[in-house]
């Protein structure tokens, strides 16, 4: 299998600082995630001039295909848009930011030997994350559900194994887009659940699946009710 990843230890996977080589910036908009249109995905396609799927203000090729496809179609995109920051360091390792129009972020980082990615929602709150390495087809995700009562925060979390081989790169761009975790559990297998009450794992008492009874440090019992 290679070597494995735990997503469990979550300080393997911080960038120290390192000397930034470069930082660039580009906009992007997924052509999938376009409304099909013939009139329109068609011009789409045609100016997408690398074939890779997306219109970028920076392509493969350091073209600029929205002002080419602005040139022939004043079509409205922002709604689409997703701005990247991607920032290279002397080691060869990548940062990759990406802000959707809805709020969501995702953060990738990069390294010659696995990608680790955070994805967060419009309050700036990780929702899910995702880790494989190159060495091995077997990679992980985590998604949290967070339940807010009382000033208090009880979070669901809910850990995939999945194969890399068999799993789209596309579904990280597909759940910024529409915030669908089905995009990102789709062909994955559940390996537990775990509970936390304010970032702090805690043991729950679970009824019917949906509701939880947890204690706080002061030993109160709470109740908290998922989705």
């Amino acid at each position: 299998m290679g070597n494995e990843i735990s997503l469990d230890e979550k300080y393997y996977y911080v960038l120290p600082q390192r000397k930034v080589v470069s930082e660039s910036y580009n906009t992007k908009v997924a052509l999938w995630q376009i409304p099909y249109n013939a009139q329109y995905v068609d011009i789409y396609e045609r100016h997408d001039s690398d074939n890779s799927k997306w219109l970028e203000s920076m392509n493969k090729k350091y073209e600029n295909e929205f002002e080419s496809f602005g040139k022939e179609l004043n079509a409205e995109l922002d709604k689409y848009k997703i701005r990247v920051k991607t920032t290279t360091y002397r080691d060869g390792s990548k940062e990759v930011i990406s802000k959707y129009p809805n709020g969501t972020k995702t953060i990738e980082y990069h390294r010659d030997d696995y990608v680790f990615i955070n994805i967060k929602d419009k309050n700036n709150r990780t929702v899910a994350e995702k880790v494989f390495s190159y060495d091995s087809n077997e990679g992980h995700k985590i998604i949290y559900q967070n339940i807010e009562k009382d000033n208090n925060i009880f979070t669901i979390a809910k850990v995939y194994s999945y194969d890399t081989s068999n799993n789209k790169k596309t579904d990280i761009v597909n759940f910024g887009y529409t915030n669908s975790t089905s995009t990102l559990t789709d062909g994955c297998h559940l390996e537990k659940e775990y509970y936390m009450l304010n970032g702090e794992e805690v043991e729950a008492k679970t009824k019917k699946g949906i509701k939880f009874k947890v204690k706080d440090k002061k030993g109160h019992k709470l109740k908290f009710k998922a989705e």
